[in-house]
């Protein structure tokens, strides 16, 4: 993933240094007037969001822990999972003390609903959807099947801050969405995360879990949890602040990028493009297309790198890579040690073997998609074609 921090400059050093001159960096108190950049952020966060509560924290992990914990999830509970996304969404289930199920993804590279239902048991007290490489999972159906069923559900849209669902902003289709602001994501303090919610319950609970002394700081009594330090900074809230300024300009270049490739990329023979579930809604971070078999997929990535396009696929068995179940040891075990059989989900895999993945940046121009689409066009003539 291409690294968000290209896009820091000048206004987040002086908002970063404002904060050091104030000696203000503790978001609970300070001097003078006291600190109030975090408590800014949160509040133009979750009006940017449409959301009712933000509650910003040190890291994408730690949104997700307060938002399993805050909605109910603990001991003896399952949370259903998709096979591929960063290894910390499984673990998060984990340091909330539950049992992830991982569950096949789609053409989309999303959670599958069907598969979803099929993983399904009387202990199952939470769907988490990510909405992995900017794409927004099916939140119709994921909703639908977790009202069905009296489930929680907590959206992972750490990889797609600002992108859509017909209409509506990610993260707030579930009780909880969980963002990371770390170094990699479309905006950045370097590390941090935010967690959205509606429900006052779940905040309260949240605000526990992510401040051992939480409730107490703000008048609500004795913690009812507890707590860690996943606290944020005052200078990570300044630097939010700006960085939210940023967020829907940067989508907006990266979206235009996105469509002007796949109109080109999906005319091309031997190539599918990865399935939308809501046309114009990704952030437009990258494109992935699918070739016909795992082997052609491995034959494009050489000869698009050879044209100097940084393409991948997605899951390579030959390269360890924390984005797919097989690598995730310490979910495999935790998995074992709740006496469930081996996850298996051969469909996510087999997918993902068979993925083109070419990160887009903000700050590719008009010449760099070019040469990227002509790229594309000679190795799909040249190699997939040809097959």
């Amino acid at each position: 993933m291409f690294p968000g921090g290209m896009e820091l400059g000048e206004e987040e050093a002086e908002a970063a240094s404002r904060v050091i001159r104030s000696h203000n960096v503790f978001r609970y108190y300070g001097v003078g007037d006291g600190p109030h950049e975090v408590v800014d952020f949160e509040r133009e966060f979750a009006a940017h969001m449409g959301a009712k509560h933000a509650l910003c924290v040190n890291a994408g992990s730690s949104a997700l822990i307060c938002g399993l914990i805050g909605a109910g999830v603990g001991p003896g509970d399952e949370v259903i999972v998709p096979a591929y996304t960063w290894n910390a969404t499984a673990n998060a289930v984990i340091a909330s003390r539950a049992v992830p199920v991982l569950a096949e993804v789609d053409e989309s590279l999303t959670l599958d609903p069907e598969d979803v239902r099929r993983k399904l048991t009387a202990r199952t007290k939470a769907i988490l959807p990510v909405h992995m490489r900017g794409a927004p999972a099916d939140m119709g159906a994921l909703s639908a099947l977790a009202s069905e069923h009296g489930l929680a559900v907590i959206e992972d849209v750490c990889q797609a801050a600002g992108a859509t669902y017909r209409g509506s902003r990610l993260g707030t289709f579930g009780d909880a969405g969980a963002f990371s602001l770390q170094f990699n994501k479309i905006i950045t303090t370097g590390e941090g995360g935010v967690m959205i919610t509606n429900r006052d319950d779940l905040l309260e609970l949240a605000i526990d879990v992510h401040d051992c002394a939480g409730r107490a700081r703000r008048g609500g009594g004795v913690p009812q949890f507890a707590g860690w330090n996943f606290r944020a900074s005052e200078i990570q809230g300044a630097v939010a602040r700006v960085q939210l300024t940023r967020l829907d300009g940067l989508l907006e270049r990266m979206r235009a990028n996105q469509a002007a490739l796949a109109e080109r990329v999906g005319r091309l023979p031997g190539l599918t493009l990865r399935r939308p579930n809501d046309d114009g809604g990704d952030a437009g971070i990258c494109l992935i297309a699918f070739a016909e078999s795992s082997a052609l997929a491995a034959e494009a990535v050489v000869a698009l790198r050879a044209e100097g396009v940084e393409a991948m696929r997605v899951y390579d068995p030959t390269v360890v890579d924390l984005h797919v179940y097989p690598y995730w040891k310490p979910v495999l075990d935790a998995i074992d040690d709740a006496g469930q059989p081996p996850p298996d989900c051969p469909r996510t895999l087999a997918l993902l073997e068979r993925s083109i993945h070419v990160d887009l940046s903000p700050l590719n121009d008009e010449q760099d998609m070019n040469e990227i689409a002509f790229a594309f066009e000679k190795v799909a003539h040249g190699v997939l074609d040809a097959a």
